[in-house]
């Protein structure tokens, strides 16, 4: 980027997500094709890591409201995904939940042991990621066929909700 230039709207993106800009973000999504939802920073982060890293909750919700978000994309520096940030968010711990739900809401798998990152004051956290854990388990285990396995352990498939 030459220095007359402004900054481009992926880079925009990025800056928007750390300061949970909601201003800047539809500005930006009301531009169809001028930014790739999935940029990357030199280190591999994307918006979503950054929103999710400064507890930008309002940013996470308009990112996740953009087709083909990748929320499980993967930086190049710790491997850390969007869910790994969130649940190191530590300035408002209602704020990090909330992120974290919905990430997990929307496909972020809890099984790339985000678990071990959480605070360890923060058992509400914790139990959420544990149960959404158990969740992906259990319908991996439905789909391809184990259920005999899980009657070995739940009298009826019904207890299986008492976690949630």
């Amino acid at each position: 980027m030459s220095d007359d230039e402004g900054a481009s709207n992926n880079e925009l993106l990025l800056v928007a997500a750390k300061q949970d800009s909601e201003d800047i973000l539809e500005d930006i999504f009301n531009q169809p094709g001028t930014f790739d939802i999935n940029y990357t920073d030199s280190i591999g982060n994307t918006a979503l890591h950054y929103a999710a890293q400064y507890g930008s909750l309002t940013a996470v919700e308009l990112l996740l409201g953009q087709s083909g978000i990748n929320v499980d994309a993967q930086n190049r520096l710790e491997r850390d995904t969007p869910l790994h940030k969130a649940v190191q968010y530590k300035d408002d711990p209602a704020v990090a939940y909330e992120i974290v739900k919905l990430l997990i809401d929307e496909g972020s798998d809890p099984r790339q042991r985000p678990v071990q990152l959480v605070d360890s004051g923060n058992q509400e956290l914790k139990d959420l990621l544990q149960k959404a854990t158990l969740a992906l388990q259990v319908v991996f285990i439905y789909f391809t066929g184990y259920i005999p396995i899980v009657s070995l352990f739940f009298q009826d498939l019904q207890d299986l909700f008492l976690f949630t």
